[in-house]
Formats: structure tokens, sequence, C-alpha cells
């Protein structure tokens, strides 16, 4: 049947199976985390500053970028403060309950784009706010973003527990979260980063943050951008934050007797040659008719 497939299951299989990419990101930035630590200790800068080698190469700034330095927009998403530990640990937590949902959802190299893509489109963005600064950026936090609000638009009302402060557990759904995370984000920029009064780049989060909402939109979803002419924007609020209309959400299958549009049995064959699609290709190979014809079998066929 359809829960039975292992790609349809809600709970997670082995982390060996599905996590190779996150475990991977995970072990590299914890790893040269502690190289700067290393080398903090042995071969620490003028004055007791922190060594400026990992900094001067691979941290992300405009001076960095006006140099040629265009790797950095990469190299930064590695590098994390060594003044305190939260930094990591608050972007490696993300990195892990997100990512572990995520990978099996996308295929290893569709979230590994999504996750580099974030921490470029994040290092531009501040760029595009500060190019005639001298700060310079690192964390994985640009990045961690875009898995974030993916993962916010394809599970917008399924519970999550969040550590708050990392003590306190509070359940919200990610639908909410979506639009905190947006509005904290959006003013911090404006009152905050921009006034010059911020230690932490909330710019290139917000960059992060856009590529995850059209990542969803336009490779996920396979939307075109440069659709045919319609009367709806190009750009819209995701259904799930506009009213739903109970009478759309009735639908045209029967279980019992065939109707006008398929039948039972032709319904199941389309559901069975689209799981077979997804073992082969991965979920992010479908279409979006076929991912609705997913979701309406899973109210019938689940009977």
């Amino acid at each position: 049947m359809l829960y039975d497939r292992p790609y349809m299951r809600q709970t997670p299989e082995p982390a060996a199976k599905q996590t190779s990419a996150v475990t991977t990101l995970l072990f590299v930035t914890i790893g040269i985390f502690v190289l700067q630590q290393v080398l903090n200790v042995s071969f620490p800068g003028p004055g007791g500053r922190p060594n400026p080698f990992l900094g001067d190469w691979f941290a992300f700034s405009a001076d960095n970028f006006k140099a040629l330095k265009v790797w950095t927009v990469v190299t930064y998403a590695f590098l994390h403060s060594t003044e305190t530990i939260m930094h990591i640990v608050g972007n490696m937590l993300g990195l892990y309950f997100i990512g572990r949902m995520l990978e099996p959802l996308l295929g290893k190299q569709q979230f590994l784009l999504l996750y580099f893509s974030g921490a470029v489109v994040g290092a531009l963005t501040y760029l595009a706010f500060h190019f005639n600064g001298h700060n310079t950026v690192v964390g994985a936090s640009a990045a961690v973003f875009a898995l974030m609000s993916f993962f916010c638009m394809r599970h917008p009302d399924q519970p999550i527990t969040l550590l708050l402060f990392f003590i306190l557990p509070v359940t919200v759904k990610p639908k909410w979260l979506f639009w905190g995370l947006l509005g904290y984000s959006t003013y911090s920029l404006l009152f905050v980063e921009l006034p010059g009064n911020a230690h932490v780049a909330h710019s290139a989060h917000l960059g992060g943050f856009l590529v995850g909402v059209l990542y969803f939109r336009y490779v996920y979803n396979k939307q075109s951008p440069f659709g045919a002419a319609t009367s709806k924007p190009v750009i819209e609020v995701p259904e799930w934050f506009k009213r739903r209309n109970k009478t759309a959400a009735q639908t045209s299958y029967s279980v019992n007797r065939p109707t006008t549009s398929t039948s039972s049995a032709d319904l199941q064959k389309e559901v069975d040659r689209i799981l077979d699609k997804i073992n082969a290709s991965g979920f992010g190979s479908l279409e979006a008719s076929e991912k609705a014809t997913l979701d309406r079998a899973k109210d019938i066929l689940g009977k």
C-alpha cells in the first residue's frame, strides 16, 4: 500500500541512510571550529586576538570580495565565532534537526544545492548592504535559514518543538515560525544592523531565508517565474497563509465506484507509477500535479 514504501514513512530511516550530507556538513564544520580554536591557542594574533589566517582567507567581507577572494561566499559558512560556543551550537542544531528531515525529501544533491545557495545568497545580500564596510561575516546561519524557510513552506502545519534559549521547550507550527523569523530578521536589519549596532548579519539571514522560499516555489514545485499570463501574481502568498475554502476540499475520487474523472483502480495505478518515480529519482523529481495526486490518494487509499 501507499505507506508501506520507505520514502512515504513518517518515521525517519536510520541516519546512515538518509543524512550523509548532513553528517558530512556537521563533521566538517565542527572540525574547522576545532581548528580555529587550536590556531587561536597555539598561534594567537597580535595582542592575544584570534589567529587571523582563516579569517583573512576564508571569512566573507566586502574587502575579501573586492580582493577577488570569491570562494569566501561559500567558505565563510564553515567558520564560526570563537568568542562564544553558542554560535556554532545553534547553527549545528538547526542543521541537524531540519536537515535530517529535508535530505530524505530532496535527495543529497538538491539538499546541498539548497544549503550552499542559502550561504552564497546570504553573503551577497550582506554585501549589498555593506559594500563599503570592513566587517567580516562567519557562520552557517544563512544556509540554515534557507533550510528553515523551505521546511516551513513544505510542512506549515506539522508541529515542531524548539528549545527557547536552549532551555524552554516550545511547540509551534512552522507557518508561525516562518512569519516570526521573517519579522524579527527584517526588524533587526532595519533598526539594529543598518544603524551599525549589530554583531549579527541579519541581512545575510534574510538572504538565506529568501532562497528557501524561492527554492520551494520554483525548484521543488517546478513553477516557472516566466509562465503564461494569468490574473494571479507571479509571487503570491503561499496557500497555507490563505483561508481554506471548505467547499474546495471535496475530492472527485471515490473508492467504491468509478467517477467521471477516474476510478479507484486508475488512481492506484497512477500512485504506483508516481511512487516508482520517487524510488528512482527522488521526491524532488515530481511535478506539481503528481504531488497533488499523492495528497489526494493519502485520504482515499489509506482508508
